[in-house]
């Protein structure tokens, strides 16, 4: 049997071929760490926000990670250390969260919610639009 032979008899052997199905099972392993949440994570797709100090002053940017009942998970925009007490606007709700910063490990961080900021109409409209910050 030539090269060429071989190679065509080889391939057709483990390439895939019209009609014939594949799969491959994937199995998650175990987290190498305890996990402590009382319930489990939501995984949340593009929802953005603002993270303000407790002077309301702008911070960065972020995307949710994921969220469960209490905490979520954030990613920022730029690796910006954060206080322990921060405030959040949740551009899709259009709404304000107090929260507490719990770890941060670079652009990452994890918070713990507190609820709902007092209600601030100037600070609302100024959060809603697209914010721009100088540094």
């Amino acid at each position: 049997m030539g090269a060429g032979a071989w190679l065509r008899s080889v391939t057709s052997r483990i390439l895939p071929r019209e009609g014939v199905v594949t799969y491959s099972v994937v199995v998650e392993e175990p987290p190498s760490f305890i996990e402590r949440r009382r319930e489990a994570r939501r995984p949340v797709h593009l929802q953005s926000g603002k993270i303000l100090d407790g002077d309301e002053r702008f911070l960065t940017e972020f995307l949710y990670r994921n969220r469960t009942g209490g905490g979520i998970r954030l990613r920022l925009a730029q690796r910006v250390p954060l206080p322990r007490s921060i405030i959040l606007y949740d551009d899709q709700q259009g709404a304000l969260l107090a929260a507490n910063v719990i770890w941060q490990n670079g652009v990452d961080a994890g918070c713990r919610m507190k609820g709902r900021w007092p209600h601030n109409e100037k600070l609302l409209l100024r959060m809603s639009g697209p914010y721009y910050s100088l540094q």
